[in-house]
């Protein structure tokens, strides 16, 4: 048994808890109680509030659930293992913050959508630098990414402006300016967060190892992700070895790590920040 892949595994789990648990207080301290207009479903929950009888807290756990199941159905194996610990334990912590933690002196809706956002963005942050996901309104995202090759971030986009625009006609205008604050400090949040854990918009391993073939099919095959082979000469012992150079998305970090730790763990490497990344897999689709 690999001990450090096991205490690996095992800390991502507790760190995805970690943030669902954030996620929770964010939603039940901050977003629900004030019907703060953000993003995703603690943001639709709100916008329905006003015709649906269900309880906020209810709600909120009724959609997560069933786009859960709707995500697992249509995008599979990787959705749902991504997704099972938040969908799991976020109906769990959201109850117990509704329903058992003491009640808190009311909070200023502006205060409210402020720190309900950057708790938000932190949870959020902390389960994507995991490998993990809050499924929710990112599973219609990803469905229609896969069925009809719309990108993720104008789905999101456009289901947010959906709900802030409905907001409008709901709540009124204070109430949509106030939500845009929650929607614009969750995303500096989430930024800020996954920078902190190495991650940026993408990352360059620079990889000089005898087994660069087969850590380069495993990126390949598993990660469904490119690779440049160099020829390069040692400067000081002249030997001439092979480089293996990849680009990546900041949530497959540790991934790579992990297939490079799976080969090789003496490997030489170099990880760097890749900004403003163009090309296959990153700004178009990948040719089939």
């Amino acid at each position: 048994m690999d001990y450090k892949k096991v205490f690996k595994k095992i800390t991502s789990i507790l760190l995805i808890e970690v943030g669902t648990l954030l996620m929770a207080l964010s939603v039940g301290l901050f977003i629900l109680p004030d019907k703060i207009l953000t993003g995703g479903v603690a943001g639709i929950t709100s916008l329905l509030a006003p015709f649906i009888s269900v309880s906020e807290d209810y709600m909120t756990i009724i959609l997560n659930t069933s786009l859960f199941v709707l995500g697992s159905v249509f995008l599979g194996k990787e959705f749902f293992t991504n997704t099972l610990v938040y969908s799991v334990s976020y109906p769990f912590w959201l109850l117990f913050v509704t329903r058992v933690m003491p009640d808190i002196e009311p909070v200023d809706p502006f205060l409210a959508s402020l720190y309900g956002g950057l708790i938000g963005g932190v949870s959020m942050g902390i389960m994507f630098r995991n490998g993990g996901s809050s499924g929710g309104t990112d599973a219609i995202a990803l469905i229609l990414e896969k069925y009809f090759h719309i990108k993720v971030s104008d789905v999101i986009m456009m289901m947010d402006a959906l709900t802030v625009l409905a907001g409008l006609y709901i709540y009124g205008l204070n109430s949509v300016l106030i939500g845009l604050v929650s929607v614009f400090l969750t995303t500096i949040a989430i930024n800020y967060t996954m920078n902190i854990y190495g991650g940026v918009e993408a990352k360059k391993f620079e990889i000089i190892s005898d087994k660069y073939d087969l850590i380069a099919k495993d990126i390949h095959e598993i990660l469904k992700r490119g690779s440049t082979v160099l020829d390069v000469t040692g400067g000081y012992t002249g030997n001439e070895k092979k480089m293996l150079l990849v680009i990546v998305s900041e949530d497959q970090y540790n991934d790579v790590k992990q297939i490079i730790d799976k080969y090789d763990p003496t490997a030489f490497v170099i990880i760097s920040e890749a900004k403003d990344v163009n090309g296959e897999g990153f700004t178009f689709e990948p040719r089939i």
